[in-house]
């Protein structure tokens, strides 16, 4: 029981770190904001909401994505090991996610219908993953990306 006990508080310890962190980095930038901590199977969400919350997500979430790897850094030369983050701010990512997931039903449609691959272009690391994992479930469409770095691109075909 000890042992759960202690594991717990790594837990809470790393999660703490990370809502000082998150609040000295906005502080620093002159941001006043609500952080909100939730450990998940794929890292640490930070939940962020600020009356600046645009400014922070950026154009195409450029922003967002850079701030994720600047705290990330921050927070892995304290806690000694990387851990990945996670930044919401004011369910941005989370609105995007449910943009991605109707696209990926929108285009496992089309390619059923029609037989032909379909392209998508422009999309980030993290939104490529949204589809692969999405259409990944089914069993009628395949998904692959091919490419490099920003030219990137996710086809889906029929199985």
């Amino acid at each position: 029981m000890e042992k759960k006990s202690k594991k717990k508080q790594v837990t809470e310890d790393k999660k703490e770190i990370v809502k000082q962190e998150t609040e000295a980095l906005l502080s620093k930038a002159g941001i006043n904001a609500t952080v909100d901590i939730k450990e998940t199977d794929d890292g640490v969400n930070v939940h962020i909401n600020a009356a600046e919350n645009a400014l922070l997500i950026g154009k195409h979430g450029n922003t967002l994505l850079s701030l994720e790897l600047v705290l990330s850094l921050i927070v892995a030369k304290k806690l000694g090991e990387f851990q990945r983050l996670i930044l919401e701010f004011g369910g941005y990512r989370e609105a995007r996610e449910d943009y991605l997931i109707d696209l990926a039903e929108r285009l496992r449609e089309e390619v059923i219908a029609t037989g032909a691959d379909k392209q998508v272009r422009g999309l980030k690391p993290w939104e490529r993953r949204i589809i692969h994992m999405h259409l990944g479930e089914g069993e009628d469409v395949a998904t692959e990306s091919e490419g490099e770095e920003r030219d990137r691109i996710l086809v889906i075909k029929k199985k």
